[in-house]
């Protein structure tokens, strides 16, 4: 991407690799969090699903005010309770029958995990 390198010696390596002409690494002259970055802008505006449960922690730190915009639709969602499993054993395996149940209806499943094992 024009203008744009990566550091440490990594965008320079690519360069040797490719036979490319090797250029300087840059230097960053400044930095800025994102919270202090945005609070240099008079208005804000975004959307989560987490700033009204928030919203007392970010009017007093950041001393923005929350605001809910009603959605244009009817909600649909349907928000189900917790579950809470005493084992891993019985929560994996109130996954895989839920994955199941989805997969014979012929809903794509995606299975997020942290191993392969």
């Amino acid at each position: 991407m024009q203008g744009r390198r990566w550091s440490d010696g990594l965008h320079q390596a690519v360069e040797a690799k490719e036979g490319l002409p090797i250029q300087n690494e840059t230097v960053t002259m400044a930095s800025i969090s994102y919270q202090n970055f945005f609070l240099q802008f008079p208005k804000l505006c975004g959307m989560t699903g987490t700033a009204t449960s928030e919203s007392t922690e970010v009017e007093s730190i950041d001393k923005i005010k929350v605001t809910i915009v009603p959605t244009n639709k009817p909600m649909i969602r349907k928000d189900e309770s917790d579950v809470v499993f005493r084992a891993a054993i019985g929560k994996w395996r109130a996954a895989v029958v839920e994955i199941s149940r989805m997969h014979k209806t012929g809903r794509p499943v995606l299975v997020g995990t942290t191993s392969v094992e």
